[in-house]
């Protein structure tokens, strides 16, 4: 998948993350019954925070971002799925700590969600380089 020579930072690998697109249904009256998520896929993607020039940026915009979700491709018109604002990226570290050790209660990490704030920026617009700006949130 990630091809070439990238240079990565510590604590930037490349991570699995489930995709899902939040989901209203709503009564004949318009009230919402529930907000469902369904999931739209899984890509594997490099997770970086935000530098703050563009966390003032998006602030400005009413969109304030925390974190970037780098992808090599698309998930456009020739992949199985699109993203788009709105959806949400689910990371689900792997500890790999046996639970009888000492270190288990200290490193078990819970899921992290991201809020797609936009549509995907297209590095030099020919769909090598894919960047979603997203925030951080626990409430979804």
């Amino acid at each position: 998948m990630f091809t070439g020579n990238v240079m990565l930072l510590p604590g930037m690998e490349i991570r699995d993350f489930t995709v899902y697109r939040p989901e209203r249904r709503d009564n004949d009256q318009g009230r919402v019954l529930r907000d469902d998520k369904t999931e739209i896929g899984k890509i594997r993607a490099i997770l970086a925070e935000a530098r703050p020039e563009e966390k003032e940026r998006w602030r400005q915009l009413e969109h304030p971002i925390t974190h970037k979700i780098i992808l090599q491709h698309t998930t456009g018109q020739s992949s199985a799925f699109k993203v788009l604002p709105g959806d949400v990226f689910v990371y689900e570290p792997q500890m790999r700590v046996p639970h009888d050790s000492p270190l288990s209660n200290r490193l078990e990490q819970k899921e992290r969600f991201f809020y797609n704030q936009a549509i995907p920026y297209d590095v030099g617009d020919i769909s090598h380089w894919n960047i979603f700006y997203c925030e951080e949130r626990q409430d979804i």
